[in-house]
């Protein structure tokens, strides 16, 4: 019978190669499949941030239009009253153009194309005929009120104009009043949209139906037209939504979008993938560098415990060798401590594999608490608004902006600003009570739920937070402040809960609008 072939492949050996094979995929596996769905959730998180931008940027651009449409209705209503007076005309120019800061310009112009008054008068354009090729001779044939496509103005300027028709008491038709709105130049458009603050290279652009830009940060593409591009295909097309895309410039963008029905334009809030996932690389990358000084232990334990996992082997082949004697027993009873030896390595092996559950562990926490702040951020505050919609528990929202942050960024430096953003965190803390959650939307905007709490204690709630953010030494030569929209859900509530947190917006837009370091809640 020929001999049996002894293995070259020994147990140590054997279980070095297994252990750590294992070890290597579980952290191959474990961080890709983490990788994959934080850079999923960040990509979602972004797109549903830029489309709720681009919204909020869409109602305001709309009300702006209204809002100098109203004005130029209530103008024409005044010069009708005096008919053609030369006087009055100009006094309503003057007043249009220097009461707010939509229009650059106010002009007046007959039912024969002549222009009768202007503001400002330094245009010393009045007495002129408007140019057959200008927007507004389409004005006198309509007799409605009207908002062009962008053109430029006699003075070269591109603008948009906004016309409103003018009728004698008798109904006759004695011309229109014109207000036009530069697209290059600080103020109207570009103030409104200017006013909101993004961030980390987030952006936003307004096309017109002709997919002609109306606001773009890069001045020189103003009045361009956008080539081939989904989104504006879409947003033009009436839709709302979001989608990651390659823009008409060949970057891959996470773009959210909005219409606007009465102008027929389009708002797009857009940033860059690479930027959104810049952050998660930079993650990955550290968790893995904190992970390598463990693995390496791990696998330097193992080197030694399989030594002692083979020598209980090692003694029973050699008793097998030398046959048993009185002490056969003695001895084999002697090798039966292995298995004190295997439990000893089955804890160094959960000792390990605890050590890279904790990472993992860790890692999942961080995704759902901001950084800087320690506060929960976007991913834990839907978590908190699905509790509390499944228990159908009242709730109030406090809706936080600190006023004026980008001058402070500007006037301190970004170090500065946060610091006045971690302090603000620490505030909220100080004031908030048991059971309240609290979160930072980003830059410095922050939210606050107040379980089982009317909106009328939530004033009160929000009002104490307001004094003490004004009363605290946050910068060492001015006081910091904040605005407060508040917004309460309940059962019995028609809205959504996810309408809440618009509500609230709203009414810290409102606290904006209405000279912030106030609180308002919605209506």
């Amino acid at each position: 019978m020929p001999a049996l072939a002894i293995s070259r492949i020994t147990l140590r050996r054997l279980i070095l190669s297994l252990s750590m094979g294992s070890v290597l995929i579980m952290l191959i596996l474990g961080g890709t499949g983490i990788y994959g769905i934080q850079r999923t959730q960040l990509m979602d998180d972004t797109l549903a941030s830029n489309q709720a931008f681009a919204q909020k940027l869409a109602a305001s651009a709309s009300d702006f239009l209204t809002q100098a449409q109203n004005d130029l209705a209530y103008s024409a209503k005044q010069i009708a009253q005096f008919g053609t007076n030369p006087a009055v005309m100009q006094m309503e120019a003057n007043h249009l153009h220097l009461q707010g800061a939509k229009f650059h310009s106010v002009s007046i112009t007959s039912a024969q194309g002549i222009i009768l008054a202007i503001s400002p008068e330094t245009l010393q354009i009045s007495g002129r005929k408007v140019p057959a090729v200008d927007p507004q001779t389409a004005v006198l044939r309509k007799k409605t009120p009207t908002i062009s496509k962008p053109f430029t103005t006699i003075l070269g300027n591109l603008a948009i104009l906004l016309t409103h028709p003018l009728y004698s008491p008798q109904n006759e038709y004695l011309g229109y009043l014109a207000g036009t709105v530069y697209l290059k130049a600080d103020g109207g458009l570009s103030r409104l949209i200017k006013q909101h603050y993004f961030r980390n290279d987030t952006y936003v652009y307004l096309v017109d139906s002709s997919r002609r830009l109306l606001y773009h940060p890069d001045p020189n593409r103003l009045g361009t037209i956008v080539g081939t591009n989904p989104v504006v295909t879409a947003v033009l097309s009436g839709q709302t939504g979001a989608e990651r895309i390659t823009n008409s410039q060949g970057v891959d963008m996470l773009a959210g979008y909005a219409y606007i029905p009465g102008a027929k334009w389009g708002v797009v809030v857009q940033r860059p993938t690479e930027v959104t996932l810049e952050k998660l690389s930079t993650l990955m990358q550290r968790v893995m560098w904190l992970s390598l000084l463990p693995v390496l232990l791990l696998l330097a334990a193992l080197w030694f415990l399989s030594t002692w996992i083979s020598r209980p082997l090692r003694a029973l082949s050699h008793i097998m060798q030398t046959g048993y004697d009185g002490n056969a027993a003695e001895r084999i009873r002697s090798v039966r401590c292995w298995y004190s030896e295997a439990q000893h390595l089955q804890k160094a092996l959960l000792a390990g594999t605890d050590t890279v559950i904790s990472r993992l562990s860790q890692l999942r926490e961080e995704a759902y608490q901001d950084p800087l702040t320690g506060l929960g951020n976007r991913r834990g505050l839907d978590i908190a608004l699905q509790a509390l919609e499944s228990t159908g528990q009242t709730f109030s929202v406090l809706a936080l902006d600190i006023d004026f942050f980008k001058r402070i960024n500007d006037h301190y430096g970004h170090d500065v600003g946060d610091q006045v953003i971690r302090q603000m965190g620490e505030l909220m803390r100080s004031q908030a009570r048991n059971g309240d959650s609290l979160f930072r939307m980003g830059g410095e905007e922050f939210l606050t739920l107040l379980p089982g709490t009317p909106v009328d204690n939530a004033l009160t709630i929000a009002e104490r937070l307001r004094a003490a953010v004004e009363a605290s030494p946050l910068l060492p030569q001015e006081r910091v402040t904040i605005s407060i929209g508040i917004a309460a859900w309940g059962p019995d509530s028609a809205r959504r809960v996810a309408d809440t947190l618009k509500e609230a917006d709203l009414a810290l837009y409102q606290a904006k609008q209405n000279g912030r370091n106030r609180v308002e809640r919605s209506a």
